[in-house]
């Protein structure tokens, strides 16, 4: 019967040697170390090897320290690589990578079964009997597949056996014969370009993930991780550095590059070598197909993978392994090896562990530099070393070949954004929030010691909505100016006060940002309940600040619970633009916004303000048309006054204009104003009689007379100098 639960039957827990040191070393010394690594010395010589062994387990040491650091920050559960990656870089991007990861554990598999058939195929050859390498293969997965299906602590004990038989074959090896001189082999015939050798190789390495795989089910995971991983990586690059000397004094180059069995040749005894390669390739697969399907279950119990994949997460019968998922990823497997060979699946697996390896370490990097205060590990990683796991790893993938690593690249981002958008995932708090908040804290901190300069200025808003007939215009106007390219934010003024109508805030807050989610307004939000509309709005434009650079405009409704008259003589005083709203019908179309031009700063900011709004995406799919009025009260004017503005308009590099200059009587302006502009969707006018004795006494009544006619108009008073020809 299948049982698909989440409780978990609770076994004997692995200590560090058993549960990691154990299977990651033998992992490591395995498929690669009788096979493909004879022909890497044979192809590129003992010094490059050396190198490449060097750098595989710089890589892998550089990763060792990062696993470490996320290791002893969380409380480490099943999943291995994946639980620590997705716990970092949160649910979607530990999807993602989480995808390759058990592809890569699936696909080693397959390269192990190959491996071993190779070892099998090589007695049957000396006893006269041929068996195609591939059935070999399929039949020694099967095999390993029904060992793992039967459980971890099986495996776990017959590991013991393994080490001993791979202990004796090392042993033998070590003891042949040396016919070569280091000389002749030191710098190789260079057959095998260096990087090819390198992902041939690199698969051995990946062996950490083994134990790392068995987080689940150890005593003390922050302990054995630690200690067992770096033991792993220590041990066996020692043996592989004596080995690739051995191999150089034992054999011809020549020999090492072609003969697929010349391990066995040089060995004391043969048949120990041939025991070591049975068993160790056997131990590889074996460790392989434990973790993979952890892997999988991981993600299943994240909800990673679509619901109709969630039965992978079930077991049969009353067992806590994970075997409806070990089927399937055999499935895999057997179909892997129908279609690969050894070197094939050996640097397919080699890039897609690359790239795992490189998120882990980036994933530690981030952690250290996000400064997050629940960054908090046991074992500290310098964020440089993390930082070159990440690194070292891309550039070997890119070494190695481009092409394959973009295709990995894409294959992740197809995933990522799958996740992303799907948001069916359990949701894994990521690292991304405390880098950017990071980097924003960088940033303000940068600009705020940054001379500012006209041509880089840029409207930032602080708006106050007191009247709810007015939200659509009020938040679509913030939008429109501040879309991609400012920053805006809108207080909703309420009254009441926060001690009485807390839950009422709360209500409303949740309300308004639903409103701006649905509505695609890239604005912030933000509600102030108060009695005092006035003193409210006068504290925020003093204060409110981005980082520490106040904001430069101030945005309010035409409502009569805002003094405006107050609002502008502070406005003044403090050097911030103002922006009235004067919302008669809303928004019907949008196709002409009209300026009637004011000179020097006012035209400026009017004429900035309509480039803005009518190069928003809504705007510019309607053919958004800026037309710009100004009266003349001498006729001798008008053509002086025309070519002024055209060429204005051409220094400012703005296409959608009409321009209409007229003579007139300045005492009609407001007749004219109505006649061309009754129809328009939005109308730009500067401050009515601004320049005029007691102007301030008679700002609403003045800002009523010359709106009232008009659908929505901005009236709009600059007290920044703003030059929009700046080039």
């Amino acid at each position: 019967m299948v049982e698909i639960s989440s409780a978990v039957k609770k076994i004997k827990k692995f200590g560090t040697f058993s549960g990691v040191f154990l299977p990651s070393s033998l992992a490591i010394l395995g498929a690669v170390m009788y096979y493909i690594a004879p022909q890497v010395i044979g192809g590129v010589g003992l010094l490059k090897t050396l190198l490449i062994i060097l750098i595989a387990h710089s890589v892998t040491i550089a990763t060792a320290f990062s696993i470490s650091s996320i290791a002893t920050n969380i409380n480490v559960k099943a999943g291995g690589l994946y639980y620590l990656i997705s716990r970092s870089l949160g649910s979607e991007f530990g999807g993602a990578l989480g995808i390759q990861l058990y592809l890569a554990q699936t696909i080693a598999a397959s390269f192990y079964a190959i491996a071993f058939a190779r070892g099998i195929n090589s007695i049957l050859v000396s006893l006269n009997l041929i068996v195609p390498e591939q059935l070999i293969a399929l039949i020694a997965l099967g095999i390993f597949g029904l060992i793992v299906y039967i459980g971890a602590r099986f495996v776990i004990k017959i590991q013991y056996a393994i080490l001993a038989a791979l202990l004796l074959s090392l042993v033998s090896i070590f003891l042949g014969p040396n016919t070569q001189t280091l000389t002749l082999s030191f710098f190789g015939p260079g057959t095998l370009p260096f990087w090819i050798a390198f992902a041939m190789f690199f698969p051995a390495v990946t062996g950490i993930d083994a134990g790392v795989g068995m987080s689940g089910e150890l005593k003390n995971p922050r302990k054995s991780l630690v200690i067992g991983t770096f033991s792993a990586i220590i041990v066996t690059m020692v043996v592989y550095v004596a080995l690739a000397v051995k191999l150089s004094l034992a054999a011809p180059a020549g020999e090492l590059a072609s003969n697929p069995f010349v391990i066995q040749s040089i060995a004391i005894f043969s048949p120990l070598v041939l025991l070591g390669i049975i068993m160790a390739t056997s131990s590889s697969a074996l460790s392989s197909l434990l973790t993979g399907p952890r892997s999988l279950r991981a993600m299943v119990k994240d909800k990673v993978l679509p619901n109709s994949f969630h039965f992978l997460g079930g077991s049969i019968g009353e067992s806590s392994e994970p075997r409806i998922a070990i089927l399937f990823s055999l499935a895999i497997g057997l179909g892997v090896i129908l279609i690969g060979s050894l070197e094939l699946v050996s640097q397919i697996v080699a890039m897609f562990f690359l790239s795992v390896y490189g998120w882990i370490n980036g994933a530690a990097f981030f952690e250290k530099i996000s400064q997050n205060p629940s960054y908090r590990p046991l074992f500290y990683t310098p964020p440089i070393i993390s930082f070159y796991g990440m690194f070292a790893s891309y550039a070997i993938m890119y070494l190695f070949d481009p092409r394959i690593m973009i295709l990995g690249i894409g294959f992740q981002l197809i995933i990522f954004f799958y996740l992303y958008k799907s948001k069916k995932s359990m949701k894994v708090e990521g690292v991304w929030e405390g880098v950017f908040f990071q980097l924003l804290r960088l940033l303000l901190k940068r600009m705020a010691k940054t001379e500012k300069g006209k041509k880089n200025w840029r409207p930032t808003i602080l708006a106050f909505c007191a009247n709810d007939l007015n939200k659509d215009a009020l938040a679509n106007i913030l939008h429109w100016i501040g879309s991609q390219r400012s920053v805006t934010k809108m207080y909703f003024l309420k009254e009441g006060n926060l001690k009485n109508n807390a839950k009422e805030r709360k209500r409303i807050e949740d309300s308004i940002g639903k409103y701006v989610e649905e509505k695609k307004l890239e604005i912030f939000p933000r509600i102030i309940l108060n009695d005092d509309f006035e003193g409210a709005v006068s504290s925020l434009i003093q204060g409110e600040t981005l980082g520490n650079m106040p904001l430069n405009t101030v945005l309010v409704d035409f409502d009569k619970n805002i003094e405006i008259d107050k609002l502008v003589a502070d406005t003044e005083k403090l050097k911030k633009n103002v922006i009235i709203l004067r919302n008669q019908t809303g928004f019907t179309s949008l196709k002409y916004v009209d300026v009637w031009w004011n000179s020097g700063r006012n035209g400026n900011f009017m004429i900035l303000l309509a480039y803005l709004i009518t190069h928003s995406k809504q705007w510019l799919e309607q053919g958004a048309i800026i037309r710009i009025f100004k009266l003349v009260e001498d006729s001798n004017q008008v053509e002086k006054e025309k070519q002024l503005l055209e060429s204005m308009i051409a220094e400012s590099r703005i296409e959608n204009t009409e321009l209409h200059v007229f003579h007139g009587n300045e005492r009609n302006l407001k007749e004219h104003i109505f006649r061309s502009s009754e129809h328009s969707d939005l109308v730009i006018l500067g401050l009515p009689n601004f320049n005029k004795k007691g102007y301030d006494k008679k700002i609403i009544k003045n800002i009523d007379d010359f709106t009232k006619k008009l659908k929505v108009s901005l009236i709009v008073h600059a007290n920044v100098e703003i030059d929009f020809r700046v080039n």
